[in-house]
């Protein structure tokens, strides 16, 4: 039965050094995150689900690093931009993995919400009617517009 601090303790050895620049509350904070996103509760008895739970929030952990090294971007140092492109590149090694497990393991990821899988897309809001004008602030055009 895997706890948080089995999934920490994981993600630790995975991290090596990096591990000590992670707070606490980081590390509670991608645990609870990963859950989240997988919709699976901790403790966990599966291993695979397990696995996934280390994966995501090893991805977490990296997103936490990268935001840190993003205030020291090109600062002082030209090396200090290499760990911040290298965080980035590895954030979307990590998010192709995941796609690629959604993909072809559907069944073990039957609990998650879709819009959790694929991510969701916000327009401007703008509307235009069939011949270009703006109809945004056309009380017609409103989503809740009392019809």
């Amino acid at each position: 039965m895997a706890t948080a601090d089995d999934v920490i303790d994981l993600v630790k050895i995975q991290l090596s050094s990096s591990s000590e620049l992670i707070t606490v509350e980081g590390y509670a904070s991608a645990v609870a995150t990963a859950a989240s996103e997988l919709g699976w509760l901790l403790p966990n008895s599966e291993a695979t689900q397990t696995m996934w739970l280390a994966k995501r929030t090893l991805r977490h952990c990296v997103f936490i690093l990268w935001v840190a090294s993003a205030q020291k971007f090109k600062y002082k140092q030209v090396n200090l931009q290499q760990r911040f492109e290298h965080y980035g590149k590895l954030l979307e090694v990590m998010d192709g993995e995941y796609a690629t497990a959604l993909e072809e393991n559907q069944q073990l990821f039957t609990g998650i919400a879709a819009y959790k899988q694929f991510g969701a897309a916000v327009g401007p809001g703008f509307s235009y009617d069939v011949i270009g004008r703006d109809t945004t602030y056309d009380v017609s055009s409103y989503i809740n517009s009392g019809d």
